[in-house]
């Protein structure tokens, strides 16, 4: 393994002050001030070239800030880079190269908050996998911004938590290897979900507290999907493209739903064409407050 250590810091903005030395004084504090904040961010790297392993397993854990995933370059397992101020956080980096078990990730020193006014200290940390190895992957996040992007890679599981969080995960690319469930879990969250039929995965659930859910079900469908999503309270929006067939239960406590585009059958309502459908997701829905919007999308063939 590979590692290197760094500083990172921002550069002070020239001024131009023309109210007295008492003004000029207080704007050069507050500019050295922010230079000291920025220079106590430390920037850890690691990777390890690929040696014919057959699998890998991720664990990430990751208490606030910036989280990006992505694929590895071409012959490399993974690649890490932490970014973090060591007052606040302790990273969390390690390779167990007989059990092919990648920890990675930040914890927290005591409490920390993060606010809008922390830009030049926010954490981050950015996660690129190889895409040849089936991954099975399990992350959880505390107060993040995530910005994820499977495609490609050989997703053979993901078990993803998030806390008071905005996520954006997506499938860009048909995924390498067939998928045996996703698991996401999201508090009080905003989580958008794209791609989906790019999985290649048979089972699906999601979780979801207080907040927002968009799941994007476009895709190159290759199997089968069984899904179900619990929300607490909150909005789901269902992006469904036109030739999937697609099949709803729906389990509801104040929440409205649209029913254009499908036909009740006893309790279940069904897509039209849904049984000449060369696609299907069979779907679960339980929502106690909010609504269920269905958005058609073009044609899934």
């Amino acid at each position: 393994m590979d590692d290197a250590a760094g500083h990172a810091g921002r550069a002070g903005a020239r001024t131009t002050v023309r109210r007295g030395p008492f003004l000029a004084a207080v704007l050069v504090a507050l500019a050295a001030g922010q230079a000291a904040r920025a220079q106590d961010l430390r920037t850890l790297s690691s990777s390890r070239e690929l040696h014919g392993e057959s699998a890998l397993t991720a664990d990430v854990t990751y208490a606030a800030g910036r989280f990006h995933l992505g694929a590895a370059a071409p012959g490399t397992l993974y690649r890490t880079v932490l970014r973090y101020d060591e007052a606040k956080f302790i990273p969390i980096r390690d390779y167990d190269a007989a059990t092919g078990v990648l920890r990675v990730g930040l914890k927290t020193v005591g409490h920390v908050s993060l606010g809008r006014g922390d830009e030049d200290t926010m954490p981050s940390l950015d996660l690129a996998v190889a895409p040849g190895v089936p991954l099975t992957l399990r992350i959880d996040l505390g107060a993040a911004e995530a910005d994820a992007d499977f495609g490609g890679l050989a997703l053979s599981s993901l078990s993803y938590k998030t806390g008071a969080s905005k996520s954006d995960l997506r499938f860009s690319r048909p995924n390498a290897v067939e998928c045996e469930s996703l698991a996401l879990e999201a508090g009080a969250a905003q989580l958008t979900v794209s791609s989906l039929g790019n999985a290649n995965c048979r089972r699906l659930k999601v979780e979801g507290g207080v907040g927002s859910l968009t799941l994007d079900f476009s895709g190159a469908w290759r199997i089968p999907m069984d899904a179900e999503v619990h929300l607490a309270l909150g909005s789901l929006k269902l992006e469904l493209p036109r030739g999937l067939g697609v099949s709803i239960s729906l389990d509801r406590f104040l929440a409205s739903f649209d029913q254009s585009g499908f036909t009740k059958r006893g309790d279940v309502y069904y897509s039209d064409g849904y049984d000449a459908a060369r696609a299907h997701l069979d779907l679960r829905v339980e929502s106690a407050f909010g609504g269920v919007q269905v958005i058609w999308l073009g044609d899934s063939r």
